[in-house]
């Protein structure tokens, strides 16, 4: 093999060497193959992300400029660059992900629980209170720091101030309800319907984006056969009529 065609696996390798697999699982069975577990407890060294992606962008555009060759193969070794750069860092895992689902799955159970406490005579910073330590984390340690700052002496605006935006609705229905004295008790039930429906809408969403995936290896694979039999033989038989 040539040096040129050594360097794409050269290059391919040093971007195996600078990846680290985010998933524990992959992590694991690469630590167990490698024999690092065996000898020191100690993970494998994380790469910060920007640092990862060009090596890996590299890789596969040089394989591409080299496969083409020539200027089509310098052009696409930049696109290819370009994207796959671009590609991998929008597949990256969002770190807050996890606490913003948790956050919009529990927070109807948690609008259900104040309007019990508040229609039971408990005053906001109390019903937060006692809603926070029902509720798991984070929606818990959220609504207890706001019943802190409701303790302390700050206003509704202020208290509310630095909640996500998973807790927007929350923050509005109880703002408004502190500042004009509104019943909070429907308002709450109503978000907490609001939110499940649009959990469910959200689930469907997903399930049909699922089967639409489901079946586009399908539509891949038969296209190629439907260009062959279908479009090849209509245009030949109009360039037959036109040219012959």
């Amino acid at each position: 093999m040539t040096a040129a065609g050594w360097l794409p696996v050269v290059l391919a390798a040093a971007a195996l060497v600078v990846w680290a697999p985010d998933s524990a699982v992959v992590a694991s069975r690469v630590r167990r193959l490698s024999g690092a577990a065996r000898r020191s407890g100690s993970g494998i060294p994380r790469v910060p992300a920007r640092f990862r992606r060009w090596p890996l962008a590299g890789a596969a555009g040089l394989a591409a400029g080299l496969l083409l060759g020539g200027l089509p193969g310098a052009c696409a070794a930049v696109v290819v660059t370009v994207a796959g750069v671009r590609l991998l860092r929008r597949a990256e895992p969002d770190p807050d992900a996890a606490d913003r689902a948790a956050l919009a799955h529990d927070l109807p159970a948690a609008c259900d629980l104040l309007a019990v406490c508040l229609t039971a005579g408990l005053p906001l910073a109390g019903a937060l209170a006692a809603v926070a330590d029902a509720v798991p984390a984070p929606l818990g340690s959220r609504l207890r720091t706001v019943a802190s700052l409701c303790r302390l002496g700050a206003g509704p605006r202020q208290a509310w101030a630095d909640v996500p935006p998973e807790l927007a609705g929350l923050a509005r229905v109880l703002v408004r309800a502190g500042e004009s004295g509104a019943a909070a008790v429907p308002a709450l039930h109503a978000l907490a319907e609001e939110t499940r429906a649009a959990a469910r809408a959200g689930a469907e969403a997903a399930v049909q984006r699922a089967g639409v995936w489901v079946l586009a290896p399908l539509g891949v694979c038969f296209l190629p056969a439907f260009l062959c039999l279908g479009v090849v033989p209509l245009v030949l038989g109009i360039a037959g009529e036109v040219f012959g």
